[in-house]
Formats: structure tokens, C-alpha cells, sequence
């Protein structure tokens, strides 16, 4: 099982998220803005989501969708024997990237307490929600 590290936007991973993951490592890089998306800057072993730290729909709000989700169970089963770390940021490193964080871990029944006892992290309950429900759906390792 890949280890899983929680940050924030920093210059060295915006940049692995332009140019790709390094050997071993895959990364999912959650932005605020949609010009930040996969079409932008297309990487290998990145997985790059636009989506607000937001539990419910506002005027601004950009939610995560279920297809985000999806998204991020199939990389996790797509990567997941091939890599040793699995880098999860978002802006500050405190809601988003520990809900998706915890969400994998609970979704391949391994002990998320390690973001849950946490106590700079905050995760966001609807976006763990979505991460636990895609892999509800799909959890099967792919070859």
C-alpha cells in the first residue's frame, strides 16, 4: 500500500502538476479555478480537479461532481501498485486534500484516523462523502 501526504499549493508541486509526477508518486491536484484544469497542463501521474471548498451549493460555489469522484478512485486504482506516495494538495492543505485524502483511505478499508486525529485538518464532509461513495461503486484494482 502507497503512503499518502496531505499538503498545501506549493511552487514544487504546482510545478509537478505542470510537468508530471515524479517516479513512484502520483499526485491529484485540486484548484479553485477551472483555468487550472487537466486541458491546461495534461501530466502523467496527476490527476488535476477544479472544485471549491464548498458543502453546499451557493451562488459562487463550484461543488465537487460525482464524475470528480469517479475520477479519483479510478486514478487511485489506476496508480495505486505503481507508485510508493500519493501527494494530495489543494490551496491551504486543510479541508479538500484531507477529505479526499481520508475518503481513499476509507474507500480501500484502510485506517483513516491518520487525517481524522489530525488536528490541522478539517476535512470537508461532502467531498469525503463523494470520495467513500465512487469507490462504493467501483473498487476493484485494475490490471
Amino acid at each position: 500500500m502507497f503512503q499518502i501526504q496531505v499538503s498545501r499549493l506549493t511552487p514544487e508541486l504546482f510545478h509537478m502538476a505542470q510537468t508530471g509526477a515524479t517516479e513512484r508518486t502520483a499526485l491529484i491536484s485540486i484548484m479553485d479555478h477551472k483555468r487550472d484544469c487537466a486541458t491546461r497542463y495534461p501530466s502523467t501521474g496527476v490527476l488535476r480537479l477544479c472544485f471549491d471548498d464548498a458543502e453546499e451549493t451557493g451562488f459562487w460555489q463550484n461543488l465537487m461532481t460525482q464524475e470528480q469522484a469517479d475520477a479519483i478512485c479510478a486514478f487511485v486504482l489506476q496508480y495505486g501498485r505503481e507508485i510508493d506516495t500519493l501527494i494530495i494538495h489543494c490551496t491551504e492543505g486543510v479541508s479538500r486534500s484531507p477529505a479526499v485524502a481520508a475518503g481513499i483511505l476509507g474507500g480501500l478499508r484502510q485506517d483513516e484516523g491518520i487525517i481524522r486525529r489530525n488536528p490541522t485538518y478539517h476535512p470537508n464532509s461532502f467531498v469525503y462523502q463523494m470520495v467513500r461513495e465512487a469507490f462504493v461503486r467501483g473498487v476493484r484494482w485494475k490490471k
